[in-house]
């Protein structure tokens, strides 16, 4: 009884020092920022790692706790972490089922500082613990939202719809929340790779909520969804260059990057296409696109899955070490986004539905603008299974995107390479 009763015994605050060892609460599917506030665990993010709940406890409110952010039960606590203190130990509401959540109770956590984590430290006792250190501050975490932000949000607010009860809460608290708030509410609906992405660079919230405003749009109610996926679709705006990997499976044809209202549309050049395909209707050959800028395509092996990275930016030290051939595009973005699809669809006559509807993380967000893309194929990593595999083999592929002032000076392909 004794030692119950120490356990939830508010702790002294320690604070951190190079190499010093700190209780370790693994947290899945969610980011904590400094400054930032999160309930855990959560029906929609913020699970509890192995030991994460004895930390919690054993801490107790007022202790503090390494936050490591884990992807899945045998994935390594990734190098990035937060020192975050327990503001609150409650119980479950009496709706919630708690079955899978991994904890009793749920804990308030407030973001205090940045750590790095050594990688080789993290222990499996009943009670986890981790070395960590200081590391460098970003003002990001702690700045306000742009208003554009603020009025994207107050905007989807006011749509008549049903949302659910984790964006109404959000719609509450964060309009006068700092950035770093914004990244640790809306980080649990990001994959992996941008929870990360925003713990980093926090100020990129915006381009992100903006990316994925197609799943946002499942919470309205059904009368009206059709109507806001299909504006979307046409046009977005937005000033953030993407940095995003998406995956397709070949077709036939290979695979492709455009707009169907440049190739399909009536704003396609030189083309009579309207909403109703006819066979009748002229449709410009495959060259042309290649010329007006419209589409990025390439061939590859029919029914092999393919993982494109879209970048603002250099290649990375793996990519130039695993650079295979390229090759260069014009690409003139007319509607603020584009499609990453099976280059079949190209050849179809009209703006399909099937494509308008497309699953939201073929989409992705590009300023208007005439850019250079440079596609390079990657070599398999030596040892993986990408390299001792001939079916069913992911290949890679980086599109580096550089804006151009003219398109005449960008040599533009006649026919799809295959890479």
């Amino acid at each position: 009884m004794l030692k119950r009763l120490l356990t939830f015994w508010p702790r002294r605050p320690e604070r951190p020092v190079d190499g010093a060892t700190y209780r370790l609460c693994r947290l899945r599917h969610a980011t904590l920022h400094p400054g930032a506030a999160l309930w855990t665990p959560g029906v929609g993010g913020g699970n509890l790692g192995g030991g994460a709940s004895n930390a919690l406890d054993e801490a107790g409110v007022g202790g503090e706790v390494v936050v490591g952010f884990q992807s899945g039960a045998r994935e390594p606590v990734h190098t990035f972490a937060v020192l975050a203190k327990i503001e609150e130990r409650v119980p479950f509401p009496d709706t919630w089922n708690p079955e899978g959540l991994g904890a009793s109770h749920r804990y308030r956590l407030s973001g205090l500082a940045r750590v790095a984590i050594d990688p080789a430290s993290p222990t499996h006792k009943r009670v986890p613990t981790v070395q960590a250190t200081l590391a460098a501050a970003r003002p990001e975490d702690t700045a306000p939202p742009p208003p554009e932000l603020v009025e994207l949000l107050q905007a989807l607010s006011n749509l008549d719809n049903a949302w659910p009860d984790h964006w109404l809460e959000a719609f509450q608290s964060l309009p006068g929340a700092s950035l770093g708030q914004w990244a640790t509410t809306l980080g649990w609906r990001l994959s992996r790779e941008e929870r990360l992405l925003l713990f980093d660079q926090p100020n990129r919230i915006g381009e992100v909520l903006l990316s994925t405003l197609d799943a946002l749009h499942l919470g309205l109610a059904p009368e009206r969804r059709r109507e806001a996926v299909r504006a979307q679709t046409l046009t977005r705006r937005t000033s953030y260059m993407p940095e995003r990997s998406l995956d397709v499976v070949v077709d036939e044809d290979g695979w492709a990057i455009f707009h169907p209202a440049d190739v399909h549309g009536p704003d396609a050049e030189g083309s009579r296409v309207t909403a109703v395909a006819t066979e009748t209707a002229p449709r410009p050959p495959l060259e042309a696109h290649f010329q007006r800028g419209n589409v990025i395509a390439v061939k590859s092996a029919p029914g092999r899955r393919c993982r494109v990275r879209l970048t603002a930016g250099d290649l990375t030290s793996d990519e130039a070490h695993r650079q295979g051939p390229e090759t260069t595009f014009r690409l003139l973005v007319r509607h603020g986004r584009l499609f990453l699809g099976g280059a079949t669809l190209l050849r179809a006559g009209a703006y399909m539905e099937r494509l308008e509807f497309a699953e939201p993380q073929q989409w992705f967000d590009i300023p208007n603008g005439l850019y250079r893309a440079t596609v390079t194929a990657l070599e398999p990593a030596q040892g993986s299974e990408s390299s001792t595999q001939d079916s069913d083999t992911m290949t890679e592929f980086t599109v580096q995107l550089r804006g151009e002032s003219a398109l005449e000076d960008i040599a533009a392909p006649v026919s799809p390479p295959e890479l």
